[in-house]
């Protein structure tokens, strides 16, 4: 399904926990809770789902509940299951006010869960699940990353992205990683990027874990990665000479290579989901 850029900050969680752990919600803490929401079915008919985030005001149209819980709770596609088959088909359109004050961090993630408890009477649990992951790692006898030297504390605003109108271009992506796409092309920029932050972001094109097994824990860099997503159908991209898939890419351009295993994940599983009153 795509989302706007803004969804594409879902987080991977992969947890080295033995297999059959289960984790229940912990103890009940404050709840940050919108002012005001709205929650009715989508009656436009379009196909793609539309996000925008602005401090005190979350605007989401035709999202699935199971698309919502992505986005509430940092998660991949491939990290839910479970639950009634209308969680994926019925589509929502929510628009919901908060206090100035909070941060499109805040609207996006717990209050977007309390949102989602309370309308859709959402009831979940954890588990660690064997599932297959890819592992990201160096080619050998291969450096082509570029070791950052930008010094990104000057845009960093309450933890969020530089407006439009940073000093330069590279500024706009100092800490904030951004995904692009055009058709099937996609392009990843990112300025003082780490190698967990890449692999959180190939984890969602690839739909499958990506755990970085570089040994670059201590190390940050100017990311610049284009591919295409699927080479049998794709428009040709103009800033390649040829098209190139994920896996080829991360080889020609950044000196990395993905294999393939399995490996203990999180798996949100749920339990009870019901559709919400007319309001």
């Amino acid at each position: 399904m795509p989302f706007a850029l803004s969804l594409i900050s879902l987080i991977l969680v992969a947890a080295g926990v033995s297999r059959g752990t289960v984790f229940q919600e912990g103890p009940s803490r404050p709840t940050l809770e919108f002012e005001v929401a709205s929650v009715k079915p989508n009656a436009n008919g379009s196909d793609r789902a539309y996000l925008q985030a602005l401090p005190g005001r979350l605007l989401m149209q035709n999202f699935t509940v199971r698309g919502m819980i992505l986005l509430a709770y940092g998660i991949g596609d491939y990290q839910v299951t479970g639950g009634p088959d209308w969680i994926m088909s019925d589509h929502y359109d929510v628009q919901a006010t908060a206090d100035g004050k909070a941060t499109v961090q805040q609207m996006e993630g717990p209050m977007l869960q309390a949102l989602i408890r309370d309308r859709f009477h959402l009831v979940f649990h954890r588990e660690i699940r064997q599932l297959p992951v890819h592992e990201l790692k160096l080619q050998p006898g291969t450096r082509k990353l570029a070791s950052s030297k930008e010094d990104c504390t000057p845009y960093l605003v309450d933890s969020q992205p530089p407006a439009a109108s940073a000093v330069s271009t590279a500024t706009v992506f100092c800490g904030f990683p951004r995904l692009s796409s055009n058709g099937r092309n996609r392009r990843l920029d990112g300025t003082r990027m780490s190698m967990n932050q890449l692999a959180d972001r190939l984890s969602r094109s690839l739909r499958r874990p990506v755990i970085d097994k570089t040994g670059l824990k201590d190390e940050t860099f100017d990311i610049h990665l284009i591919w295409t997503e699927d080479i049998a159908d794709a428009v040709p991209n103009p800033d390649l000479s040829s098209s190139s898939s994920l896996f080829t890419a991360l080889a020609e351009q950044l000196g990395l290579k993905l294999e393939s295993t399995k490996g203990p994940v999180e798996v949100l599983v749920i339990d009870y989901a019901e559709k919400p009153s007319q309001n």
